[in-house]
C-alpha cells in the first residue's frame, strides 16, 4: 500500500509524464512529485510550518500537517519532533523525506540536519535517475548526502511501477554510492514478476547510463550448433577512453570459450582488440578453436589516416560454428587489410595491403580472390572553366598461393568539355588507359612475361530537358521530358592473355546504361561501338518540388559485335541491347510503387526485374512486398513488414518465397513489448541455406531488456536488421 496518499499531494498519483506523441507514457511514481519541490542548497536555516505547535529554546514539538524544508531538503509528517542544538528532526509516526534526487517513506524515521543524513523504518523510496527513475521498499533505509550514498536491509529495488512489477531485485542489503554511480548487491535474486530468475551473493550494477566496472547482465541461448549456451561478461573500464569486456560462454555441445575485447580512443586514433578461444571442442575433440581481430585507425591530420583490419579464424567452419562479428567479403571470405589514406590539393591517394581468409567450405580456395599487396593509387580532378581533367594511377602487385604473383601499373587520363545550359547539355569526352602487367614471377607461365595495352576511349554525352506546366487534383505540377544520348566508342584490342585479377562484368542498373566500360576493374576494357537512346519524364508538385512519378526507358543500339569478354564466353553479336525500364510512383504518402526491369527484345523475356510495393506510415508501421527474378538464378517474393500496434506491442515478419523451387525457404516471425521499465522480444525463424536444400534450420530468439540492468537472452536486433530493412531494434536503446 502507497502510504503517501493521506498527504496533500494526493493529485501526484495521476500525475502521466507524455513522451511524445504515439509513444510509451509512464505513469509517475507518487513519491515522484517530492524531487520536484526545489530550494536552495545553500541555505542552512530550517523553516517549519504545522497547525500546532510546542516546545523551548532546546526542543520544538509540531503537529497537524507539519512541513519542514532546509535549503532542498523537505520533510512532511503529521507529528515531528524538532532538536534545535543537535540540528535532528524525529518523526515518530512516519512522513516523507526528500530531496531533488530521493523521496523516502515510512512508519518511523529520523532527519540529522548537520550530517544530512536520513533514515527511515518500513520504508519506500523513489531515486530520480538521469534517464531511469527506480523505486522499492526496505525494511530500513538510510540516505547520507554527505558521503551521497544510500543503503537498504531487506530491500528491493526496480525501475518499474512500484505495484506489481514486471521485475524486481530482491536483497537482503543494497548500497548506492552516487559518487561511483553503482550499486552492489548481497544476496540478490532477480525475479521476474514473483518468479526467481537466478540467484547472486554479490552483484554490481551501474545505476546510471556512465560505464562502470562489474558483472553485466549474462545472457542465454540456444542453438542447432552450439546447444544451450550462456554468456557471463565482466566488464573493465579501465580509463575515460579505454574499457575491455571479458565473457566466459560454457556451450553444451562445444565446451567453454572465453572472449576478451579491448578498446580505445585517443584524440587521433582508435582501435579494438579481440580474442576467443575453446581449448577443446567437444564436437572435434583435441581441436582447439579460435578467432582474432584488431583494428586500429590513427589521423595524422584532416589529409593523412590510416586504416588497420586483421582478422583471423582457427578454421574454414569457425563462422558457421559460431556467431561472430567479423567483416565479411561476399559472406565468404574474410577480409584484412592496411590502409594509407591521403586527401591533400595534390590529389587523392591510397597505399594499400590487402588480403583474404577463406570461411565458406562450400567454397574452393581457388576461387578466393587475389591478395593486393602493396596497392597505391592517386586520383585527381582539375577543373577550368567548362573544362574538367581526370587522372588517376595504380600500382599493384597480385598474389594467389597456387598462382604466384604478378604486377599491374594502369592509367587513366580524360579530358572533357561541357556545354550546359538551363534546357540540356553537351559533354564530349576523350581518354586513354594505359596498363602494364609483368607476369615474371607467376607460377603457370600462360602469359609469357609481359602485356601492356593502350587503349583510347571517346564517348559524347547529351541531354534536353523539356517542363510543361499542368493542373492535376486541384494543384500546379510540372511535368519534364528528358531525352538523353550518349555515344561511346573503344576499339577492340586482344585482352585474353590476361588474367581477371579484380575484374568483373558490371551489375546491371539503370547506370549500366551509360556507363564507360562494361567491365569493372582495370583487367578489361570493353571494345565499344554504340549509342544510348533513353527517356524520361517525371511529374513534380510546384508547392514543395515533390517527386509523385517518374518513368525512364533507355536501350544501347550496338554497331559492331563485342568480343572483349571473361573466361571462354562467345563474341557478343546482338545488335541491341537489354531494353531497361524503371519507374516510380508516389501513389500517395504512405503508398509507393517502384520497379526496374531488363527485358531481351530478341527473346521476348525478362533477363532480371525488380518491382516492389511499400506502404508506411512511419518508421514503425510498414509493409514491403517485393518480387526480384534473376534468369537462370533466382525468382522469389518477398514480403517484410513491422507494424506497431500500440506504444507498448510490436509485430514483425518476413517470408522468402522461391516461385522456382515452388517453397518458402526463409521464414522470420516475432512480437516485441516495451514499456517504460522492461521490454521483452520474441522471435523465430525457421530457412534453408539455398532454396534447393532439403535441410532446414530453425531458430529462437527470447531477449529481455530490464531497463536500469540491461539484456538477457538471445540478442535479436542484429538477425532483424538483417533480415527486415529499415527494422529498428527499439529495445536496443535502452541497451548498455
Amino acid at each position: 500500500m502507497v502510504r503517501v496518499l493521506h498527504l496533500r499531494y494526493f493529485w501526484c498519483v495521476f500525475l502521466w509524464i507524455p513522451l511524445e506523441a504515439g509513444a510509451l507514457q509512464c505513469v509517475a511514481d507518487p513519491l515522484a512529485v517530492f524531487t520536484e519541490l526545489g530550494g536552495d542548497p545553500d541555505d542552512k536555516e530550517v523553516h517549519v510550518r504545522a497547525d500546532n505547535s510546542a516546545g523551548d529554546y532546546r526542543r520544538a514539538d509540531f503537529s497537524g500537517s507539519v512541513e519542514m524544508h532546509q535549503g532542498d531538503k523537505h520533510l512532511f509528517a503529521p507529528e515531528l519532533t524538532y532538536r534545535h542544538e543537535e540540528g535532528k528532526a524525529e518523526l515518530e509516526r512516519g512522513g516523507v523525506i526528500s530531496t531533488s534526487e530521493a523521496a523516502i517513506e515510512g512508519i518511523k524515521g529520523h532527519y540529522d540536519s548537520e550530517a544530512q543524513t536520513a533514515s527511515f523504518e518500513e520504508a519506500e523510496y523513489y531515486l530520480r535517475g538521469k534517464q531511469q527513475a527506480a523505486v522499492g521498499s526496505a525494511k530500513n533505509a538510510r540516505f547520507d548526502r554527505s558521503h551521497n550514498r544510500d543503503d537498504f536491509e531487506s530491500v528491493t529495488w526496480t525501475t518499474c511501477a512500484r505495484l506489481h512489477p514486471a521485475w524486481h531485485i530482491k536483497a537482503h542489503t543494497l548500497m548506492l554510492d552516487h559518487n561511483r554511480e553503482r550499486g552492489v548487491a548481497r544476496d540478490m535474486t532477480l525475479r521476474i514478476g514473483s518468479v526467481p530468475v537466478f540467484y547472486l551473493p554479490y552483484f554490481s550494477f551501474p545505476i546510471t547510463s556512465a560505464r562502470q566496472s562489474g558483472f553485466l547482465i549474462p545472457s542465454a541461448g540456444s542453438s542447432e550448433e552450439r546447444g544451450l549456451e550462456l554468456s557471463i561478461p565482466y566488464y573493465w573500464n579501465i580509463a575515460p577512453n579505454q574499457d575491455a569486456t571479458f565473457t566466459f560462454r560454457p556451450m553444451l555441445k562445444r565446451g567453454v570459450m572465453v572472449e576478451g575485447e579491448y578498446r580505445f580512443l585517443g584524440e587521433k586514433q582508435e582501435g579494438t582488440l579481440y580474442g576467443a578461444l575453446l581449448a577443446n571442442d567437444r564436437k572435434r575433440p583435441h581441436h582447439a578453436r579460435w578467432s582474432g581481430r584488431l583494428t586500429h585507425q590513427y589521423h595524422f591530420n584532416d589529409q593523412w589516416h590510416t586504416d588497420y583490419r586483421y582478422q583471423q579464424v582457427s578454421d574454414v567452419d569457425y563462422v558457421k560454428d559460431f556467431t561472430t562479428d567479423f567483416e565479411l567479403y561476399d559472406d565468404w571470405y574474410l577480409e584484412r587489410h592496411l590502409t594509407l589514406y591521403g586527401n591533400t590539393d595534390y590529389g587523392n591517394i591510397m597505399l594499400r595491403g590487402q588480403d583474404y581468409q577463406r570461411i565458406d567450405p562450400g567454397v574452393n580456395e581457388a576461387d578466393k580472390p587475389y591478395s593486393r599487396a602493396p596497392q597505391l593509387t592517386y586520383n585527381k580532378t582539375l577543373k577550368n572553366g567548362n573544362w574538367r581533367f581526370d587522372f588517376s594511377g595504380e600500382a599493384v602487385h597480385f598474389h594467389k598461393d597456387e598462382l604466384g604473383g604478378a604486377n599491374r601499373f594502369s592509367g587513366d587520363i580524360s579530358a572533357a568539355y561541357r556545354l550546359e545550359a538551363a534546357y540540356g547539355y553537351i559533354e564530349p569526352q576523350i581518354s586513354a588507359n594505359l596498363a602494364h602487367y609483368d607476369f615474371s614471377t607467376r607460377k603457370d607461365r600462360l602469359h609469357g612475361r609481359h602485356n601492356t595495352r593502350v587503349l583510347p576511349t571517346f564517348s559524347l554525352d547529351s541531354k534536353l530537358t523539356f517542363e510543361r506546366s499542368v493542373a492535376w487534383q486541384g494543384e500546379g505540377w510540372t511535368q519534364t521530358l528528358e531525352p538523353r544520348l550518349y555515344y561511346l566508342y573503344t576499339p577492340y584490342k586482344d585482352q585474353s592473355e590476361i588474367p581477371a585479377f579484380d575484374s568483373d562484368e558490371r551489375s546491371l542498373s539503370w547506370n549500366w546504361l551509360f556507363a564507360r566500360n562494361r567491365f569493372v576493374g582495370q583487367d578489361r576494357i570493353g571494345d565499344a561501338n554504340q549509342l544510348t537512346t533513353s527517356v524520361s519524364t517525371g511529374l513534380y508538385r510546384d508547392s514543395d518540388g515533390q517527386e509523385k512519378l517518374r518513368l525512364s526507358l533507355g536501350q544501347i543500339q550496338y554497331f559492331k559485335d563485342r568480343r572483349v569478354n571473361l573466361g571462354n564466353k562467345p563474341v557478343e553479336k546482338q545488335g541491341r541491347s537489354l531494353l531497361v525500364s524503371e519507374g516510380l510512383y508516389q501513389i500517395d504518402q504512405h503508398w509507393r510503387l517502384y520497379g526496374l526491369t531488363f527485358w531481351d527484345t530478341q527473346k521476348h523475356r525478362p533477363e532480371r526485374d525488380v518491382i516492389s510495393l511499400d506502404y508506411q506510415l512511419d518508421n514503425d508501421r510498414f509493409i514491403k512486398l517485393a518480387h526480384h527474378y534473376g534468369k537462370g538464378d533466382y525468382n522469389q517474393t518477398t514480403l517484410a513488414a513491422v507494424w506497431r500496434i500500440n506504444p507498448q506491442w510490436r509485430l514483425f515478419y518476413r517470408q522468402d518465397y522461391s516461385t522456382r523451387h515452388h517453397r518458402v525457404f526463409n521464414n522470420v516471425a516475432g512480437v516485441e513489448y516495451n514499456d517504460c521499465c522492461w521490454a521483452w522480444r520474441l522471435a523465430g525463424k525457421h530457412w534453408r541455406d539455398k532454396p534447393e536444400d532439403d535441410k532446414k534450420h530453425n531458430a529462437i530468439y527470447l531477449e529481455f531488456v530490464l531497463k536500469g540492468l540491461g539484456n538477457m537472452g538471445n540478442r535479436s536486433g542484429r538477425m532483424l536488421k538483417n533480415e527486415i530493412h529499415g527494422f529498428t531494434p527499439l529495445a536496443e536503446e535502452h541497451e548498455f
